[in-house]
């Protein structure tokens, strides 16, 4: 606990926080460390388990989250990385390149508040390594069998999880002291000049965006953009073409693929090697839409599989294939990734321990052994710490998160649809007559009409 919590960071708009539990004070937190014990992250993990339990949307959109934090990083001028600014600064949130964060952002601010307020703990921990745990303990939780790892454990698998969490997590990320919006373009985007009807150039389009800003701005190899990118195996692509198009990228990345929520492994990979039928950009839009199959509908810049619901951006297909323009030959890699799940994993690990030290001037540490800050005495990072008055705020801390957000997806969505952005984006170039009927009633449905 600390006698004077850290301020939480208000949502944007006005929104009241979410909040704490509210845990009584043990004893005087007076110089709480910026890296937590053993024990201290134990906790995180199991507050962090109740609010999975109760949405399982947490995992692709934490993931993306951290991504989005450290990806504003400018290998050129040193600006930028994971340094907090998407959880501090309401205005990140608000650039284009951010839209629909508002569930996972209030979320985890309200777990953030939450631990360090618990009465077992004595921390400062920065925004930046909130966001950066986030997607290292879910990467690891999601993997093999994706199980629970809160305390006391159920499984052996779950313990060596758990344990290497604990034991592995990084921390000590400063949070910037000031925060430019302009950062977020250095994220990769899904539109470019030549989004339209399917062309080799908006193909080409799509690799050189990788390139530019994965590459040649954030400073990652072109094997470890792609790995990156195969973080799309879990999650969905959500409120991005509207409430219709909400699919995942594969299925055993849906939210609810297994009871503890999506799978992480290499079946985004393999799907663009195994699934898409092409195996070059020139036979791949040749003749759409059966030159595309799986796919059965052409959108401006993504494309999508009605029978699955599996949606892919121009970003994502352009992994499959050799390339025809300047940009890498990313199917080299995709092909790796695709045949062995463990080389995939093997890879995403190192890229991801890399995006997590994107503008981090200083050193990061592992959590330090467990020392209670009021007797001084050890402890178990497994001892289970929560009550079920816990819990039970727990559930009403993601309620009022949630309920925030979606206010603000609402607002959102409909300067979209006032602005023509959602239509046009969501309006095909190639599609089989029968999905047009489905199409016409989906946008229909965007309209409010049913």
């Amino acid at each position: 606990c600390v006698i004077n919590p850290p301020t939480p960071t208000p949502p944007p708009n006005g929104e009241p926080s979410t909040g704490s539990t509210g845990s009584p004070t043990r004893c005087p937190c007076l110089e709480p460390p910026k890296i937590p014990d053993k024990c201290e992250v134990g906790i995180l993990i199991d507050i962090m388990e109740d609010f999975f339990a109760g949405e399982k949307a947490l995992f692709g959109q934490f993931s993306r989250a951290a991504f989005h934090d450290a990806g504003t990083f400018n290998q050129n001028t040193g600006e930028g990385g994971a340094n907090g600014c998407l959880l501090n600064d309401p205005a990140m949130r608000l650039m284009p390149e951010n839209s629909f964060l508002d569930a996972p952002l209030n979320t985890l601010q309200a777990i953030k508040d939450d631990w360090h307020d618990n009465e077992f703990t004595c921390i400062d921990v920065s925004s930046a390594d909130m966001l950066q745990f986030a997607i290292f303990y879910i990467v690891h939780r999601q993997s093999g069998v994706p199980e629970s790892l809160q305390s006391p454990v159920a499984t052996a698998t779950a313990q060596v999880k758990r344990n290497t969490v604990i034991n592995f997590s990084l921390w000590g990320r400063p949070d910037a002291d000031k925060c430019l919006p302009a950062w977020t373009h250095h994220l990769p985007g899904f539109h470019t000049p030549f989004s339209g009807p399917l062309t080799v150039t908006r193909c080409v389009a799509a690799g050189d965006e990788i390139e530019d800003k994965m590459m040649d701005t954030n400073g990652f190899t072109a094997a470890e953009a792609n790995v990156l990118i195969g973080t799309h195996t879990i999650g969905h692509i959500r409120n991005t073409f509207g409430q219709s198009w909400n699919g995942p990228w594969v299925t055993s990345g849906a939210d609810t693929h297994t009871p503890e929520g999506p799978t992480f492994n290499n079946d985004f990979h393999d799907f663009l090697i195994n699934d898409i039928v092409a195996d070059d950009v020139l036979t791949f839009v040749s003749n759409p839409p059966p030159s595309v199959d799986p796919f059965d509908i052409v959108f401006p810049d993504w494309f999508a599989d009605s029978n699955t619901n599996q949606q892919h951006l121009d970003t994502d297909v352009i992994l499959a294939f050799p390339s025809v323009g300047s940009h890498p030959h990313y199917r080299n890699d995709t092909l790796d990734f695709a045949a062995d799940n463990d080389t995939f994993l093997k890879v995403y690990f190192k890229a991801l321990d890399k995006m997590g030290r994107l503008g981090v001037k200083g050193d990061l540490f592992h959590p330090t052994d467990c020392k209670d800050h009021c007797t001084g005495e050890g402890g178990d990072p497994d001892a289970p710490k929560l009550t079920l008055d816990d819990t039970r705020g727990h559930i009403k801390m993601l309620g009022n998160a949630t309920a925030f957000a979606d206010a603000a997806t609402t607002m959102r969505q409909r300067e979209r649809k006032a602005s023509g952005e959602l239509d046009d984006s969501t309006t095909p170039t190639d599609t089989k007559p029968l999905d047009r009927d489905r199409i016409r009633d989906s946008n229909q449905k965007e309209d409010g009409k049913w």
